[in-house]
Order: structure tokens, then C-alpha cells, then sequence
């Protein structure tokens, strides 16, 4: 039942993970839950739709082969709980759902599986003892985690948690990032650095997601403050494939790509090759179960069929579902590695009169905006500056201005007029080179 698994689960486990850890609403339904045994994670319900929504997702775990325990963390059992344990089996999933709300309601810990041979639904609630409010706990093995790039352990490096083979969280109090110069006390036994490392111990606090320039992480906050740092840049993503390279931005909350390449093919740029996509969730899956989804351009009137391999935390592989072809000079997708970049990409898009042309500017290192890519729908039917491919920038403008394209040698020149941070008007210099007489470019 892979296929059940969405796109945002498959591109953004990190993130989805962090969106149970929100500072809590008013109320008090707090559901802490488990899945396969796995570490406890939280989540603040704010009304019946987010509560049944809860339900759904606990059953499409189950319905996968996982067992799901879950409780209301700020609810103790009621006077009419028994101390023995309740079973209930059905073949109806909306009754188990309205089985499981009620065992929960009644101050119950409940665990659900699902038996995919007979088609039924099974559930054991019982009676626990009040959960501390110490916020959640994770069991793992004591690591370091390398401060940046020029220094390495123990000297400059600070202590992290590893609870999973790809996913390690820093550790903090105060505010404070802990580092390895000085021990780690933890109810009463102290851990240092150099003999420690590799111990099993288990954390209990508020887990936060963070960013830097390189990465997106979590940060587990040993005195349990919740802290919101808001939204994290959107990951780019960027892939070659027979010396043609092709950028993706993507948007998992508004369910949209931004795209550029050096890809000349038209009918792969017309599937994702260049400019802004929507693209849509399905509940298919390929036959190595990985998430299937359609791809939209403005003028289609059907999507393309794509699905996302993951293969780790940062690399996808993109497959081509719709009428490709083998024939290597036609350059079709068929399938291309793409590996998730931080923080040295910015992404600007113009819809100027529905044009939905897209730029990537590279902000790496001392030589700021030292190349940059963009790309044209092949839909737009009147010439604009903008190619399909990599460009040299005017890295002494904010990456606009001129403009030199390696693959054609053409430069462009620009008057760039920045309304704001986040929004700049491009003027081409010579009016033979667009159609318009100006492109005003958005930050994403």
C-alpha cells in the first residue's frame, strides 16, 4: 500500500515531521502518538475537521502494515475506564475511526492495526498512567555535529542525537546550541566528548525546526520551549542528464515547480522542462511504489504523468511516465537524478502577461550571482530576451542587467528597477529583443 504515501511525505518527510510540533492553539486536545514502536510525536488539535483528518492518517498508516498507539496527552482515563484492556475489530473503517475517537475521548491509549488478508481492523485501548508534560521523548545514540565547514571534532562541534541512520537532532538549552568543549549532564550522569560518543541515551524536549545557508535541521530543546521560526526557504533541486542540466524549485504547500534547463527539447520542456508547473497528488504509484503525480503547465488540458524515487533526505530521482522516447538525441527525461541544494539559489518568476518565465541565480561564495539559468515555456508565442539555458550575469548589479548566454554567446542587456527586496522590473535596452517592453520578476 506504498501508494497511499503523498508527495509531501515523499519530498518533505522533515518538514511534515516539524508540522506536529507547533506551538499549542487554546484547548487542550493533544494527541501524542507512536508509529511501529518508532519515537512519540505530538500534535495540537484545533477543532473535529484537524481531529478526524488525525483519524484518517492513523488508519493510512495502519492500512500500510504499521501499528499506530496514540492518546490524548492532557486527558487521563475516566471513571468508567476499566483496568483491562478493550479489543475492537471491524471491517469498516469509519466504524474503527469512530471506535478510536471514543476509546480516546475516554482518557484510553489506543493501538490500531490492519489485517490486509481478512480486510479487518484491529484495536486494543487500555488504561496508562498520566504522561508527564516533559514534551517528547526520543531514545538514540550520542553524536557530535560539525560546527560548519573549517572546523571538526570535539574542539568546535556540538552535541547531537541520532535517532534514525539519516536523522540527527542538535541539542540546546538556553537557547544555546550545546557544544563538545564541555560535558553533557543528563539526570545526574555526565558524558563527554571523545568517550561518550556512541552511548544510547534518551532526550526528552521540544523539537524545532531550523536553517542555515547548507541545510534545514532539528534542533531538540532540552528545557521543552517551543520556539517558531517560521517557513524555511523552498528546496532547489538540480540534475544533469547527458551534459544537459535542469533546476527544479519546489513548492509543496501550493503544489507548484519552478523549472529551468539547458534541455532543448520542446516537448520535455512542455512537461517540465522550463517555467512554472502545478502539479497534483494521486493516489497511483509505479510499479517500485513511488508517488505518482500530474504535472500541469497554463495551457494543458492534462497533466504528465512523473513520479518521485526517493532514494535520501536530499536526493530524488524524477521519472517521465508520459510518451517518452529511448532515442538519446531526442533528449527526453526518462528519468534524472536531482540533488537538493541550501541556500545558494534564488528563484525569481514572471507572469507578465502570462509568459511564466523563470530564473535561478546562483549567490554562492565571494563572486555573488556568478552564473544563472532561465527558461521560457515553449508555449509563448513572441520573442522575449530570455533563453533556455545558462547565462552569465552582472554580478556588480544584484545579478541583473547584462545578460551573456553560453550556449548562443547572445548578451542582453537590462535596466533593472528593484520595487522591492523581492521584486525587480526588467527592461531590455534594445526593444528588438521583446515583445513587451518590460518583465517584472517575483522572488519565490
Amino acid at each position: 500500500m506504498k501508494h497511499l504515501l503523498r508527495l509531501s511525505v515523499m519530498l518533505a518527510a522533515v518538514l511534515t515531521l516539524s508540522s506536529c510540533h507547533k506551538c499549542p492553539p487554546e484547548g487542550d486536545h493533544v494527541v501524542a502518538y507512536t508509529v511501529d514502536k518508532g519515537p512519540e510525536h505530538r500534535v495540537y488539535l484545533v477543532d473535529d475537521k484537524e481531529w478526524q483528518t488525525m483519524l484518517d492518517r492513523f488508519c493510512d498508516w495502519a492500512e500500510g502494515g504499521s501499528t499506530v498507539t496514540f492518546y490524548n496527552a492532557n486527558k487521563s482515563p475516566n471513571g468508567h475506564a476499566t483496568k483491562d484492556a478493550t479489543t475492537f475489530s471491524t471491517t469498516s473503517r469509519e466504524e474503527m475511526k469512530r471506535w478510536m475517537a471514543r476509546m480516546e475521548d475516554e482518557g484510553l491509549t489506543v493501538t490500531v492495526s490492519y489485517d490486509s488478508a481478512t480486510g479487518t481492523w484491529n484495536g486494543t485501548a487500555y488504561a496508562t498512567a498520566p504522561q508527564p508534560q516533559q514534551g517528547d521523548c526520543y531514545t538514540g545514540t550520542l553524536v557530535y555535529v560539525q560546527r560548519d565547514y573549517h572546523s571538526d571534532y570535539p574542539q568546535y562541534s556540538y552535541w547531537g542525537l541520532r535517532v534514525s541512520e539519516d536523522s540527527v537532532f542538535r541539542l540546546a538549552k538556553g537557547g544555546v546550541y550545546l557544544t563538545t568543549n564541555n560535558p553533557l549532564i543528563i539526570d545526574g550522569t555526565t558524558y563527554r566528548a571523545g568517550e561518550s560518543m556512541g552511548e544510547t541515551v534518551t532526550l526528552c524536549g521540544a523539537l524545532n525546526l531550523q536553517w542555515d545557508a547548507y541545510s534545514d535541521y532539528f534542533v531538540l530543546d532540552l528545557d521543552n520551549n517551543y520556539r517558531p521560526y517560521g517557513t524555511p526557504p523552498m528546496p532547489v533541486y538540480v540534475g544533469e542528464k547527458d551534459g544537459y542540466k535542469f533546476l527544479m524549485t519546489l513548492d509543496t504547500t501550493n503544489h507548484r515547480m519552478y523549472c529551468t534547463s539547458t534541455l532543448g527539447d520542446f516537448a520535455w520542456q512542455g512537461a517540465i522542462g522550463g517555467g512554472m508547473f502545478d502539479y497534483l497528488e494521486t493516489d497511483m504509484a509505479d510499479i517500485h511504489g513511488n508517488a505518482i503525480i500530474e504535472v500541469f503547465h497554463p495551457c494543458a488540458s492534462e497533466g504528465h504523468p512523473f513520479s518521485l524515487e526517493r532514494t535520501n533526505n536530499t536526493t530524488i530521482v524524477l521519472h517521465d511516465y508520459g510518451n517518452y522516447t529511448t532515442d538519446q538525441y531526442l533528449h527526453t527525461l526518462d528519468g534524472i537524478t536531482l540533488h537538493r541544494t541550501y541556500g545558494c539559489w534564488e528563484t525569481w518568476g514572471c507572469d507578465t502577461m502570462g509568459f511564466n518565465i523563470v530564473i535561478h541565480l546562483n549567490t554562492e561564495g565571494d563572486a555573488h550571482y556568478s552564473i544563472g539559468y532561465s527558461s521560457m515555456p515553449f508555449y509563448v508565442d513572441c520573442p522575449t530576451p530570455f533563453e533556455a539555458g545558462e547565462f552569465y550575469p552582472d554580478r556588480f548589479n544584484n545579478g541583473w542587467g547584462t545578460m551573456t548566454y553560453t550556449a548562443t554567446g547572445r548578451t542582453v542587456n537590462m535596466t533593472a528597477d528593484f520595487i522591492d527586496d523581492n521584486t525587480v522590473r526588467l527592461t531590455p535596452q534594445d526593444e528588438t529583443v521583446g515583445c513587451v517592453g518590460s518583465y517584472v520578476f517575483h522572488r519565490k
